[in-house]
């Protein structure tokens, strides 16, 4: 009866001691959102905070989920390094940001391993942006540092020949490296993509112009949602390239839809002019925004194949 007395005193302490700790717990992340969020958004004491949030491209920054970039259906035969620098303007967001790729070629042409994602990031919104967000950046300006990163991995399935075109597999995971998601920037939580672009070029001789090489994309994109639910939409994509010895123009269009049905079906179309110098490659690109993604952008960046 003593050890039957004992183990139920022991457990009633450990059911009260998780109580108390989730009580704590729960009390330090109230304490944690500002007063004046709270009014803006008549704040339920009994609801969590991320649940006023919208995880979709329309409702938090450019960088947490962008259209991925199309390749062009090949596999580098050399290493190549990015840097580029973004500038997002309209729908009551300005933001600047520094960004890198590095492509490691493992076997040249046929499998590489790639890293891309934000270094750094500095925005301001209007008063009306953030309470759409729910943003609990009061100034709805910050400087953030370190953003999401994806890896990803590059296999080529088959290889361009007379009726067969380029098809390349790419597969990446998007880690929760940020943490930022009161500020409605990035989103805090893993996702992943896979597509397939598939290109086909034709050759011309004695020409200004080299080469027209059209490419198409396809694929699948998820991410986690706050409440244990996830994201899928289908992904696709597609642009043409017109290329000579010292520069290339790209014009294209992608997106994906999602199915919660709000601001995550975004459309974007690019275009993008390279100009090479040896081992570099400077380039330019607009982006404008069709459909679900509040931000036109300006890239500027160089590419170093090594």
């Amino acid at each position: 009866m003593k050890n039957q007395s004992s183990n139920i005193k022991s457990s009633i302490y450990w059911r009260g001691l998780s109580l108390l700790f989730c009580f704590l717990v729960t009390l330090s992340a109230n304490a944690m959102i500002p007063e004046w969020w709270k009014e803006v958004h008549h704040y339920n004491e009994a609801t969590d905070w991320h649940e006023y949030y919208t995880y979709t491209t329309s409702y938090f920054g450019p960088n947490a989920i962008p259209v991925p970039e199309i390749l062009d259906g090949r596999i580098p035969k050399t290493h190549k390094e990015e840097v580029s620098t973004d500038f997002f303007w309209g729908f009551g967001d300005q933001t600047q940001s520094l960004s890198t790729r590095l492509t490691y070629t493992l076997i040249p042409g046929r499998f590489a391993v790639s890293g891309f994602g934000v270094l750094a990031e500095h925005y301001k919104t209007t008063m009306e942006v953030r309470d759409q967000r729910a943003s609990m950046e009061k100034d709805g300006e910050e400087t953030l540092l370190i953003g999401d990163f994806c890896i990803s991995t590059l296999l080529r399935l088959f290889q361009e020949k007379k009726y067969c075109p380029d098809v390349v597999l790419e597969i990446a995971l998007k880690t929760a490296s940020s943490e930022t998601p009161r500020s409605a920037r990035y989103i805090d939580s893993p996702g992943y993509y896979f597509d397939f672009t598939t290109g086909k070029s034709l050759y011309f001789k004695h020409s200004y112009i080299n080469e027209l090489r059209l490419v198409g994309m396809i694929g699948f994109l998820s991410y986690q949602l706050q409440n244990s639910q996830q994201n899928d939409a289908p992904l696709f994509g597609g642009k043409m390239v017109l290329s000579s010895d010292k520069w290339s123009l790209e014009n294209g269009i992608a997106g994906y839809s999602g199915w919660l049905g709000q601001g995550d079906c975004p459309l974007v179309l690019r275009s993008k002019l390279n100009m090479k110098s040896g081992s570099w490659t400077y380039f330019f690109q607009y982006q404008h925004a069709l459909r679900d993604y509040p931000f036109r952008r300006i890239q500027v960046g160089v590419n170093f194949d090594f």
